[in-house]
């Protein structure tokens, strides 16, 4: 974690008070187009950088072993973390393509959560990427993010998880 990377989330969280409906998700998977469309009325409780994310500490170890989100949301009406948001500036995301610190995420969130009814009240599910708008761009970047989005935006979209990306610079 870069001092950068603190100063990005420490953006988010601000964001997250004022309202997020300026936090736009770009190249969404689903129809939310800003971080406001996911927690409907509730207020989400903020997990930052604190192995309390995880609720289950000893489930997925091969996925998660000592992993910790930058940021997560928890609904108060499930008690779910039901929302991920990694944040980069210049690092790549860990691990390999096929095993990329986002897909860890995403599936650890598929298999802790509960879709529930497409008219629930509970917060919508979410993984989402926050870096520069360039970060996205950088070769070896796109290439792990661009994978992870071939692999698993059906998957997504067939169990209502949000992927999408945060863009740092206008937050």
């Amino acid at each position: 974690m870069t001092q950068r990377e603190k100063e990005i989330e420490g953006r988010i969280l601000d964001r997250l008070k004022d309202g997020p409906a300026g936090l736009e998700i770009h190249n969404s998977t689903s129809d939310a187009e800003s971080l406001a469309a996911l927690p409907g009325q509730h207020r989400p409780s903020v997990i930052q950088d604190s192995s309390a994310w995880n609720l289950d500490q000893n489930f997925m170890l091969d996925v998660i072993g000592n992993m910790i989100p930058d940021i997560v949301l928890r609904s108060p009406l499930s008690g779910q973390n039901r929302i991920y948001i990694e944040v980069k500036d210049t690092e790549p995301l860990g691990y390999g393509i096929e095993d990329s610190q986002i897909a860890r995420y995403f599936l650890h969130l598929l298999a802790t959560t509960t879709r529930g009814p497409k008219e629930s009240s509970d917060i919508r599910r979410a993984v989402l990427l926050c870096a520069p708008a360039a970060w996205f761009k950088v070769k070896g970047n796109a290439e792990t993010w661009n994978h992870f989005l071939t692999c698993f935006s059906g998957v997504a979209s067939a169990f209502d998880i949000t992927l999408g990306e945060l863009h740092a610079n206008s937050i």
